[in-house]
């Protein structure tokens, strides 16, 4: 009862947390993004199995997704002048685009993008806060 002594207040409870490590079963390039992603992040933000899991799935969308734009990038202009080598670039394309959409959700899930941590009052105060800049149906007018 009463307010805390001052030795009382200068303890900090529990710890300052660990970060979890990259599991076992991913490959060297997913363990960088596990570690990356952990890094920016508080210690205690992938404390639940179901975050960890849904963390696992979005290293491997960007893991994925960056060996294909590796493979796209080794892809010459003269490949695409016959009907084959276009067919293989349209589907390598459409490849990576799955790879990031899937990085992208498992982004939003585990609210790692700036977007899924406003709220709508807060988007709104943000909103207001620049009053100098038009609604976007304003442009051109």
């Amino acid at each position: 009862r009463g307010p805390k002594s001052n030795s009382e207040r200068r303890v900090i409870d529990g710890g300052f947390g660990k970060r979890p490590d990259p599991p076992a079963d991913v490959t060297a390039d997913e363990a960088a993004i596990w570690t990356e992603t952990t890094a920016s992040e508080p210690a205690g933000f992938f404390a639940s199995a179901a975050a960890r899991a849904m963390l696992k799935d979005y290293c491997r969308h960007r893991a994925a997704a960056d060996k294909i734009t590796g493979v796209i990038n080794l892809f010459k202009a003269d490949w695409l002048k016959n009907a084959e080598g276009s067919k293989r670039y349209a589907m390598l394309l459409k490849m990576r685009d799955l790879e990031a959409r899937g990085a992208a959700g498992m982004a939003t899930k585990l609210r790692l993008t700036n977007q899924s941590r406003y709220t709508p009052q807060a988007a709104g105060t943000a909103a207001r806060a620049n009053p100098t800049v038009p609604p976007p149906w304003e442009f051109g007018r």
